[in-house]
């Protein structure tokens, strides 16, 4: 008899449901979809890099999900106290008609138990039916046609979801037996005419505050702009933090008040209809709850922030990779250096400095090199003479510096151009200028189907594919017109040359002036030795990229095999355990290929679309549920002043706009604010990163829009509609 009471308690109570409901659906179907992603392997042939990705995407996920678990589970139990109290009346005539505590208790488990049962059914189902969406979304990611589909069912997916939201529902079925027993009967029985006093704090002193919150909120953002999110251990960041979550409290302490005292001077706007009904009842549930707005515009904050940036770092990180790695493979000699600073900030004081401290630590490794000229492939060819059997083309460039050559003068006649914030003024000016030879150059685009360049003795060209130094390479050929080296004022040529020099995650060359021939004889003749060396490959006619990569790992384990001497610390293992070699500072010290390129951004793009998903859309679906269930709360608190407002004669359409308003500014409050700090965070990020790399922020941002607004939007017109339905029922009632 209480099961089938419960049951039709339920069918009885859909609308009040409906919020709990949904959240529950959301709750379960997303946590189950991206639990499974691991699992979605199967459907491709993914091996080796690919197949890891999904397991570093899959362990990831499943670090989230225990925070996302403990999220749900306060959800979860937050929008049950609504469904509590929305029916404490209820409970009052069962007591009456002679149910014991217990008897009402077991009511609310079966009800609990019945809504927990039907919302995991119909979650789970919703969530298969979401990873098998996110299996054609996987395959978009990989670039890999889906050839054999085939249903995928995780039953680890399973096991973790019934697991988290059965003790979820159990925590829900204690809370709501200990709630239940702990009411009085007269509290039960009045709980429909018992009002909450509307507190409205003095307007003055909110006044003040708004304007104090408006102004520690400007400094939080100055101090934002100022630090560019580039150096997170810079005090100015914590500041930041610390001013923008105290700024955002006083917001929402003082809004209320703030508002009641300009609306209310604005005699002829407020003194119309239901405004002063519909502004005080905002004004009261601000007040009493403005903590939990906090709460709410933090989360909105973080989650519209990590889904813009993170479908902006995919781009980063991912975009481009065709130009980013042009050849099947680069082998990557790092010569000599003291510190791994002196690769990017080269600051010899001598030509001969690098060699003579390379032979006095190194000097086999020196011999070596010396006797081959510092030719990579001569090295690699006599040691293993199947060479040739998996190369068809390769072109080796070697990056010199030239000690007493900075680029100082030509930063100085470039000092209005405006650097990105991830790049070191002074380490620029006193950085060595970096040179390739044109010969060099010319093979390395014949390999890309480039036509070669020509330099005059008296010239150079300027190469640089990196947006963050593009402006400086334009003010280096518009203003500085010379580069100074070995003596010799080289004019640089009008054009930028792109060009990439070896594989790479991304576009990687940055102010390298390509000089005549001679220079690089006269840099070698005055013992000068690289400073860095790339030999770029071309696999054999009919290799595949794996089959081409697998070759070069054995070509390479055979001209360096493991364990023999190496003057690195650390060894480096190539893709796969069973194809390595022994790395050195020179002929090899690390590999790269565009398979392996490729492989790594499709892993990392998978990893930050689906976290940025899946942390975006739970702190979404979280903030919109407890505005949902405030709101809700709000208007059953409210019965009495609407059914007081219909007997004075006020119609029900006014009712609804009065109501309408309420749901819409409580929501759009929180929001509003949180898309100013988005604003704010993702501008900084966009000029000092994003704009820097050459990234569009307009799509992400438009992303998160869409995400929002659907989202958002959904849950703000379901509370519209069921608090209208517990309105009129009121009214009705």
């Amino acid at each position: 008899m209480l099961l089938k009471l419960a049951a039709r308690n339920i069918r009885r109570s859909v609308r009040d449901y409906a919020i709990y409901f949904v959240t529950l659906v959301f709750g379960v179907a997303v946590f189950y979809a991206f639990n499974s992603i691991g699992s979605q392997k199967i459907l491709f042939s993914i091996e080796g890099a690919d197949a890891s990705a999904f397991e570093v995407t899959q362990e990831l996920l499943g670090t989230f999900s225990v925070v996302i678990a403990f999220v749900l589970g306060f959800l979860i139990v937050y929008a049950n106290r609504f469904l509590i109290k929305r029916r404490k009346h209820e409970f009052g005539i069962y007591l009456t008609l002679g149910m014991g505590p217990g008897e009402v208790s077991r009511i609310v488990l079966y009800e609990t138990v019945l809504v927990g049962l039907i919302s995991l059914a119909v979650g789970l189902v919703c969530g298969v039916l979401l990873s098998q969406a996110l299996s054609f979304a996987t395959a978009a990611l990989f670039t890999i046609p889906m050839t054999h589909y085939q249903f995928v069912f995780s039953s680890t997916a399973l096991l973790m979801t019934l697991l988290c939201f059965v003790a979820i529902y159990v925590v829900v079925a204690l809370f709501n037996l200990l709630t239940v027993r702990r009411y009085k009967l007269i509290d039960l029985l009045s709980a429909n005419v018992r009002s909450e006093r509307m507190p409205v704090r003095n307007p003055w002193v909110c006044l003040a505050a708004f304007v104090a919150s408006a102004g520690v909120l400007a400094v939080a953002y100055r101090l934002l702009i100022e630090n560019g999110m580039v150096y997170l251990e810079d005090p100015k960041f914590a500041w930041a933090t610390v001013l923008m979550l105290a700024g955002t409290l006083v917001f929402f302490w003082s809004l209320a008040g703030f508002a009641i005292a300009v609306v209310t001077r604005a005699r002829g706007a407020y003194l119309r209809g239901l405004v002063p009904f519909t502004v005080r009842q905002i004004a009261s549930k601000v007040n009493t709850a403005f903590v939990s707005l906090w709460v709410v515009c933090v989360l909105l904050f973080l989650s519209i922030t990590t889904f813009s940036t993170g479908m902006g770092l995919i781009e980063v990180f991912c975009g481009g990779m065709e130009k980013a790695a042009p050849y099947d493979a680069t082998i990557r000699a790092d010569v000599y250096y003291e510190e791994e600073t002196d690769l990017v900030h080269p600051a010899s004081e001598s030509l001969t400095a690098r060699a003579e401290s390379m032979a006095a630590e190194h000097p086999a490794t020196y011999a070596d090199g010396t006797a081959y000229g510092w030719d990579i492939e001569a090295k690699l060819r006599d040691a293993n003479p199947a060479w040739d059997d998996f190369v068809k083309e390769s072109a080796q460039i070697d990056y010199w510096e030239v000690p007493g050559s900075t680029y100082a003068p030509l930063m100085e006649a470039a000092a209005d151009v405006e650097l990105s914030t991830v790049l070191n003024e002074e380490n620029i000016k006193s950085s060595n200028i970096q040179v390739v030879g044109v010969s060099q150059l010319n093979a390395l685009r014949a390999m890309t189907g480039a036509d070669p360049i020509t330099l005059a003795d008296d010239e150079c060209a300027l190469a640089n594919n990196m947006d963050a130094t593009d402006e400086l390479a334009h003010a280096f050929i518009e203003k500085g017109k010379v580069a100074s080296i070995l003596g010799h004022d080289l004019r640089i040529q009008d054009e930028i040359l792109d060009v990439q020099f070896s594989d790479n995650a991304m576009t990687a060359t940055a102010l390298v002036f390509v000089v005549p021939d001679q220079a690089v004889s006269e840099l070698r003749a005055g013992g000068a030795i690289p400073m860095t060396s790339y030999l770029n490959l071309t696999y054999a006619d009919g290799l595949s990229a794996t089959e081409g990569d697998e070759a070069l790992a054995e070509g390479l384990a055979i001209a360096l095999p493991k364990g023999s001497p190496s003057d690195l610390e650390t060894s480096y293992t190539y893709a796969d355990d069973a194809y390595s070699f022994q790395p050195g500072l020179w002929p090899a010290s690390t590999t790269y290929t565009k398979a392996e390129m490729s492989s790594q951004a499709d892993g990392l793009r998978m990893m930050i679309t689906y976290l940025a998903l899946y942390v975006g859309f739970i702190f979404l679906v979280a903030t919109a549920a407890i505005l949902a269930i405030q709101q809700l709360s709000e208007a059953a608190d409210s019965q009495q002043r609407y059914r007081l407002l219909a007997k004075l004669g006020c119609d029900e359409r006014a009712l609804n706009r009065s109501l309408f308003t309420q749901v819409l500014v409580y929501f759009l409050a929180p929001l509003a604010l949180a898309v100013c700090h988005s604003a704010c965070a993702i501008g900084v990020m966009s000029t000092t990163l994003f704009e820097a790399l050459g990234v569009p922020v307009q799509g992400p941002i438009m992303m998160a829009a869409g995400f929002t607004l659907v989202i958002y939007g959904g849950y703000l017109l379901i509370t519209y509609f069921a608090s209208k339905g517990i309105m009129r029922q009121a009214i009705r009632g």
